[in-house]
């Protein structure tokens, strides 16, 4: 019986050790010369890990496009517990910290949104919103128990440079379906409803919730006036007209610790002093549809500030023609051609006085108002209307200072110096039309 036949393997090869180690050495060096990562795929995975924790994020966001193999580690560090450390949501982001610290965290999450962005390059938008739906979930500040001040808190905001950072140059449809998941997620259209189909200020919390995430998920973080057009047409469009123009104020009227103010306009002037921080978010959003939106036209836009100058009451004269004078010259020439062409001359009237009454306390030149009057009168069509026009403008001089003068208390100050500009207004409008009328003669 031969035995030899049952131990093949016992035969020791006739070979030297140094020869052994030489032939390791060979197929180590073949092995680190063909793999992509070169000496550093020899490290165990953990030993990698290790080492990439001490990399800036823009440093890793580099890697990702070096090579195949390389994005796939950083995925794979991303993705595990060890990194928590450099890459993980961090809850000090929903803190009041001063504006260097809050620029530092804004820097930051754009570069995290950069890292995500290039190391998820290959996956569908199905899975990378996935990604995003995660990030909200932490970064949100009702899911936290470390956002004290709302108001303050950079946490959304954060999100919505991470968000806007990865999605840069996704096609329309990629970032309208990014939309509708962020929404379905947060149940952000629900709560929308909520508020524009209520009284306006009967949800005070719910109303400053909706505004902070519209505002700094979507709107604020926008690089430019087409980006900026594009969102807020996302946030307006699903909408009727009338609720159109309630969120719109809801997201750029006046607001006040944690209160939209929605009757301010309806009482009193607003200060000069105060007319851009209360009149420039509505009339940067107004003039962005008109301007970058082809999915808006002038009939809606109009229609929408008439409607948001009556919500939930009627505007005074000077706010509305404030807002009008921060629209600028091409949109209030349409909204007042018009209420020219429907035949709503005593709104006209009262609109060109607080024109007047407005450019006095601001130091205006009352050019633009000349110039809205011509249009006015261009846009009727036959002279007894442009006459009753005329006689309705100056009537309405004669009520405001009537009317002032009848409700005057001697002992405010407030109302002698309103009644001064009332009266001053009416004195240059009236030298700038005698002047126009006897140009040739002076």
């Amino acid at each position: 019986m031969d035995l030899k036949s049952y131990f093949p393997a016992c035969k020791k090869p006739r070979r030297s050790s140094r020869l052994m180690v030489k032939v390791v050495e060979e197929q180590k060096v073949q092995a680190i010369s063909q793999s992509p990562l070169g000496y550093f795929d020899i490290l165990p995975i953990e030993v990698k890990f290790y080492v990439l924790s001490y990399l800036p994020i823009e440093d890793l966001s580099l890697l990702t496009i070096s090579s195949k193999a390389m994005r796939n580690l950083i995925e794979c560090y991303r993705v595990s517990t060890i990194n928590a450390r450099g890459l993980g949501i961090h809850s000090r982001a929903h803190g009041v910290m001063d504006v260097e610290r809050q620029a530092e965290w804004l820097a930051r999450y754009k570069k995290l949104g950069l890292l995500i962005k290039r190391s998820t390059c290959l996956y569908a938008t199905k899975d990378r919103l996935k990604i995003v739906n995660d990030f909200l979930t932490r970064m949100m500040c009702r899911n936290t128990e470390n956002c004290k001040d709302r108001a303050r808190c950079i946490g959304e905001l954060c999100f919505g440079r991470f968000l806007h950072t990865m999605i840069a140059g996704w096609d329309d449809s990629e970032c309208q379906r990014s939309f509708d998941c962020l929404c379905t997620h947060t149940s952000i259209l629900k709560h929308i409803k909520i508020v524009v189909s209520s009284k306006p200020g009967a949800h005070v919390g719910l109303e400053y919730e909706v505004r902070c995430f519209l505002r700094r998920v979507f709107l604020d973080p926008c690089s430019s006036t087409a980006d900026k057009a594009f969102w807020l047409t996302r946030v307006l469009k699903p909408w009727p007209l009338v609720q159109q123009a309630r969120l719109l104020y809801l997201l750029y009227g006046a607001a006040n610790e944690g209160t939209i103010q929605w009757y301010l306009m309806c009482g009193m002037p607003v200060e000069p002093s105060f007319t851009g921080q209360y009149f420039g978010g509505i009339s940067c959003a107004l003039g962005t549809l008109h301007r970058q939106s082809k999915e808006w036209t002038e009939d809606e836009l109009i229609s929408i500030l008439d409607e948001m100058t009556s919500c939930p009451e009627e505007w005074i004269g000077e706010n509305k023609a404030s807002l009008l004078i921060a629209c600028g010259e091409q949109l209030t020439s349409k909204m007042l051609i018009s209420k020219a062409i429907n035949g709503r001359i005593t709104e006209l009237s009262s609109i060109i006085t607080s024109f007047c009454i407005v450019s006095v306390k601001h130091g205006y030149d009352l050019g633009f108002v000349m110039n809205n009057v011509q249009t006015i009168l261009h846009s009727m069509e036959n002279s007894r209307d442009r006459l009753s026009f005329v006689n309705s403008l100056m009537d309405m001089f004669k009520e405001c200072i009537f009317d002032l003068h009848d409700y005057n208390d001697t002992d405010d100050e407030g109302d002698d110096r309103e009644l001064f500009y009332l009266v001053t207004a009416f004195t240059e409008f009236s030298k700038t039309v005698i002047h126009l009328a006897f140009q040739q003669l002076l």
